[in-house]
């Protein structure tokens, strides 16, 4: 009822607005969610031919235009968007960017842009930019790389033109760096933020920006169906938004002043991120890079090693705090750099996997496998296993020469892989768990969760192996154990909401598991029936982040998507929780003076302990 009338103000407030000067008209499509030969996609055919009759100035394409961000969906949606003879600007969401086999590349052979992109359109300039999250389950973020730099630069540009933000994301606690984002907004004095991302049409206070958020393509409500899109209207001081349904009719919702409006400051907005806290834990902040980070931090001998957004691999002396070499690629990388000897094997998108010396980064050897890298290798002996789309590879660590290649289909893995009794398991985007030995790159066995949805596969997980036993979680909330001889399931379970994060006791005989309500659960690993030895809560309520659990001297520490990290004592004591980031960390890492490394997606990466841990060492 609030909502309605503070439109209802806002409408008489600027009834008048519309007499004079010139006005833009604008489509706003998002989160067309299409797949070829689905409903949106057949229906696809109809919006177009709708717009294209209609004297729009502008079409502004808000993202998640796919489902999944595959090749075949992209296509798909591009041989769509491509008809509308408007001007337009097109950006992506989170499912082009979250699933992307290719690290989002695919979506710049299609569209001409990594979703950076702006245009004018009389006195306006809208300025349209992606908002993540970025190959994993995160809150999104408009920090890649110098994406803010970008946008800055940009505006700047504007001169007397008003500006529009483009995004598929809300501004709010939604994107990690909400407070840098909407402080640059309203530097810049923007009209208007448009959005997608909740499927509902609804006007959002973004810190005092109008925050306009589009209909999906297709809207479901109460168990009905509707098919269109948001209209906007930019008149003079004003902005009239209506919702344009495939069979014609048009509706207003609400009209609101550009800039501020006090229509709009009537409409609560999140509040700011909480600051960040030590709790029990001494940390020290080591990095804060320029770019973002999604990968894990590697330390040995002092030396800090980590990757980032902009393609640089980084030596970084923790004692001088300085950089000792970095090595540039052209794309992000995504694949944690592994140690090996006296190397750093890096998988990236495009360049395929180089390895470089550790004292002085220079190249010693290069694989040119085709395919983009997106997951993370492990090392056995002499052997780096990992996977790109469609394969599964065993390389020599040393000489770089492919051993073998294991085919999996069109899809990938994305986690890491685990080494046990000779066998690797592996989970794949293509709803399988596979299970290859090691030394012939054989199929062994696989298994399925049964269901045929790509995004409830086993793709991001790190396969928990012990007492001939494997324990996975995956998107689709169940535990499961598996015989590791025969890929056989013993048991199978959907008592908690778990996803993905996971960790294992060093003896093997613990496994532990995040839940999506930021609790820490602890099961045997070769129970014969689910049983439970303890749950703990952090207090941190849902969470959805990937990151995995790590075990040192009987603590286990979990992060979630905001930063926080929970320190847990074997029984199921919560010793104490910190935060240090607004973003989700990518990983955890343990060094042997008992130092806990996490790397944040917002870039930074930072030393944490257990003060009681090390009062004890002394």
């Amino acid at each position: 009822m609030r909502y309605i009338v503070v439109t209802l103000i806002a409408l008489l407030s600027i009834a008048t607005a519309t007499a004079k000067g010139d006005v833009v008209k604008v489509a706003v499509l998002a989160d067309l969610h299409i797949t070829p030969g689905n409903d949106n996609d057949k229906m696809m055919t109809r919006v177009v031919e709708q717009i294209n009759a209609e004297d729009f100035d502008l079409v502004v394409v808000a993202g998640d235009i796919t489902n999944s961000g595959s090749d075949s969906e992209l296509k798909c949606a591009y041989n769509h968007l491509k008809r509308i003879k408007h001007r337009s600007i097109i950006t992506h969401g989170n499912h082009e960017t979250t699933w992307s086999t290719s690290g989002g590349k695919d979506f710049e052979k299609y569209f001409g842009h990594n979703g950076c992109i702006t245009q004018k359109v009389g006195d306006y300039l809208f300025v349209a930019y992606p908002a993540g999250p970025f190959i994993k389950m995160a809150d999104g973020t408009a920090q890649d790389g110098c994406r803010l730099k970008w946008i800055e630069k940009q505006m700047q540009r504007a001169g007397k033109r008003r500006i529009v933000s483009v995004c598929h994301y809300p501004l709010n606690n939604d994107i990690t760096n909400r407070k840098q984002v909407t402080a640059l907004m309203n530097k810049y004095r923007v009209s208007a933020s448009i959005c997608g991302h909740y499927h509902k049409p609804r006007l959002m206070n973004f810190d005092s920006i109008p925050g306009i958020l589009s209909r999906s393509l297709m809207l479901s409500d109460k168990g009905s169906r509707s098919y269109g899109y948001s209209v906007l209207t930019f008149d003079k001081d004003s902005i009239f938004v209506s919702e344009r349904l495939i069979d014609g009719s048009c509706c207003r919702q609400y009209a609101v002043h550009q800039y501020r409006d006090s229509s709009v400051n009537a409409i609560p907005c999140d509040p700011m991120p909480e600051p960040l806290y030590d709790g029990d834990f001494l940390s020290e902040l080591i990095v804060e890079d320029n770019a973002a980070i999604y990968t894990a931090a590697q330390v040995s001998e002092d030396i800090l090693y980590y990757a980032n957004s902009a393609g640089e691999v980084k030596a970084y002396d923790t004692i001088k705090r300085e950089v000792c070499w970095t090595y540039n690629f052209k794309d992000p990388i995504y694949s944690t750099p592994v140690l090996h000897k006296e190397l750093i094997i890096v998988a990236t998108l495009s360049d395929g996997i180089v390895a470089l010396n550790r004292t002085n980064g220079k190249k010693v050897w290069q694989n040119k496998q085709s395919g983009c890298f997106i997951g993370n290798g492990v090392v056995d002996g002499d052997y780096l296993y990992i996977g790109s789309v469609g394969k599964m590879y065993k390389i020599d660590a040393l000489s770089g020469n492919t051993i073998w290649s294991f085919n999996i289909g069109a899809e990938h893995p994305q986690g890491r892989a685990t080494i046990a009794d000779g066998k690797l398991i592996f989970g794949a985007w293509d709803t399988f768990l596979y299970c290859v030995d090691c030394k012939s790159g054989k199929e062994l066995w696989r298994w399925s969760n049964g269901s045929k949805n790509k995004l409830l596969s086993p793709g991001h997980i790190i396969p928990r192996v012990a007492e001939g036993r494997v324990m996975v979680v995956a998107p689709d909330r169940y535990i499961t154990n598996i015989d590791l001889e025969t890929g056989e399931q013993i048991w199978r379970v959907k008592r908690r909401k778990v996803r993905e994060s996971t960790g294992i006791s060093p003896d093997g005989k613990t496994f532990y598991a995040k839940t999506m309500d930021g609790e820490m659960l602890a099961v045997p690993m070769v129970a014969e029936s689910y049983t439970e030895d303890w749950i703990v809560d952090a207090g941190w309520g849902y969470d959805h982040s990937f990151c995995p659990l790590t075990v040192l001297d009987n603590v286990v520490y979990m992060a979630n998507r905001r930063g926080k990290v929970a320190a847990i004592d074997k029984c199921g004591k919560l010793i104490t929780t910190g935060k240090f980031a607004d973003s989700a960390a990518n990983d955890l890492r343990a060094d042997e003076d008992g130092n806990i490394w996490i790397s944040f997606i917002e870039g930074t990466i930072w030393k944490v302990s257990l003060k009681s841990i090390k009062c004890q060492q002394k």
